[in-house]
């Protein structure tokens, strides 16, 4: 299948599938290296379907993520659509989670993460729901990097006072309850 044959395959064969489907089977051809070169697309509409069925299907299955993880790390770094931003945070939030018992994260990586967390973050464009998930992002960090906490609450401050959606309101009451923030 060439590259053509996959992004035509992404944005019209996918439609017919429940998410429940989504799996390296039902994708033909296409990997999950495929997924995340097509999630770099400027077709906003095919880069958003890679990066979903890519989080959709790592996330049912987290050991797949083993050969491909330096390749997602990679694209974090010039990824700027912000639907595909919203799978990325996804799995980073998986990867920065307690959950994640697989994948070690050298403190570098780490480093980048929470410098492109907070870029996307305190952007102005930046969906609620990536900010939400950026927020558990950092949290999650915290834990090792002590310096993040202050910034963070501080994050959290603004974003209560200047963007109280029902969703951020949510996640935030839900990290300040966690971590003993005053409100």
């Amino acid at each position: 299948m060439t590259y053509k044959d996959k992004l035509a395959f992404l944005s019209v064969t996918l439609r017919s599938l429940e998410v429940t489907d989504f799996s390296l089977e039902n994708l033909q051809d296409i990997t999950l290296a495929d997924l995340l070169n097509i999630s770099l697309e400027k077709d906003k509409k095919i880069s958003f379907r890679a990066a979903w069925v890519f989080e959709t299907i790592v996330l049912k299955d987290t050991s797949l993520l083993k050969n491909v993880l330096q390749q997602f790390f990679d694209n974090i770094k010039i990824q700027n659509n912000w639907s595909c931003l919203r799978s990325y945070s996804k799995i980073l939030l998986f990867l920065t989670s307690q959950k994640n018992k697989e994948y070690r994260i050298e403190h570098q990586t780490e480093e980048d993460i929470i410098e492109h967390v907070f870029q996307w973050m305190i952007n102005e464009q930046c969906p609620v729901a990536v900010l939400v998930n950026c927020l558990d992002i950092l949290n999650n960090l915290s834990k090792k990097h002590v310096w993040i906490n202050e910034e963070l609450q501080a994050q959290i401050t603004h974003f209560q006072r200047t963007k109280p959606s029902p969703a951020l309101m949510s996640r935030t009451n839900k990290i300040i309850n966690k971590r003993g923030y005053g409100a």
